[in-house]
């Protein structure tokens, strides 16, 4: 007996539904939110980023997992150093709450700087986002003011640009500060760093930052000794926590 037409189409409805669930599992897969974020590639001229700074210093942040390891080699040695200093961290993608917490602030850093890096390690999102830390220094009478952020997989790129602090902030002239940039990318990006870079101006340029010249010979405990005209401009979005540094 040949098939009736009704037969006929509630079979090609039967197979079409299940054409369609196959093809809606695959792009569910596809709409994994990790890996959609993972294969995508981005920049960003108003970045979220944190500049924290140690005065004289040589790092911001520090790595405790490095130090522990070191401890326990000393602990199996005859006359080991129990005050095993941390490391400090080199350039790094933080892609998890786990490898947050073994990160710190290194003792120079001042309590507000140490509590501003712990609550931006601890308050990204790791399933969504990444955290970038850059070390740098500096000198201690200027700033760096951060103009944008690019990334793909495993590799991220700033532009930046350098400027006096405000005539409030102390500073000491002939000296170093080590500075941390923590980035936070709307990515989530599971490849280890293979490749970072950085480029930038001295000075920065059209900032509205009016006051030009330090008395290089001096300490600088505030606008005393900032010549010229003292009008400062407040903190540019790219500064979290406007801390002048």
């Amino acid at each position: 007996m040949s098939p009736t037409r009704r037969a006929l189409l509630r079979s090609a409805s039967l197979g079409a539904l299940a054409l369609g669930g196959c093809l809606g599992a695959e792009t569910s897969d596809d709409g994994d939110p990790s890996r959609s974020a993972e294969s995508r590639s981005g920049s960003d001229g108003d970045p979220t980023v944190l500049k924290a700074r140690n005065p004289g210093g040589e790092a911001v942040v520090v790595d405790l997992a490095v130090e522990g390891d070191d401890a326990e080699d000393d602990a199996g040695t005859e006359g080991g150093d129990d005050d095993v200093d941390p490391v400090p961290l080199s350039r790094e993608l933080v892609t998890s709450d786990e490898r947050a917490a073994e990160l710190t602030v290194a003792a120079g850093v001042a309590d507000e700087g140490r509590a501003r890096v712990r609550s931006f390690l601890d308050d990204t999102d790791y399933e969504t986002e990444t955290v970038f830390v850059a070390p740098a220094s500096i000198e201690s009478c200027y700033r760096y003011r951060i103009r944008s952020v690019s990334w793909r997989p495993g590799h991220v790129e700033y532009e930046y640009c350098r400027e006096l602090r405000p005539p409030d902030a102390a500073c000491e002239a002939d000296t170093r500060d080590a500075v941390g940039l923590l980035f936070r990318l709307p990515a989530a990006l599971r490849s280890p760093l293979s490749g970072s870079g950085s480029s930038g101006r001295s000075p920065c340029r059209a900032v509205g930052t009016e006051y030009d010249r330090i008395d290089a010979n001096a300490t600088v405990p505030g606008s005393d000794t900032a010549l010229g005209d003292t009008g400062t401009s407040g903190p540019s979005a790219d500064e979290t926590g406007g801390d002048g540094s």
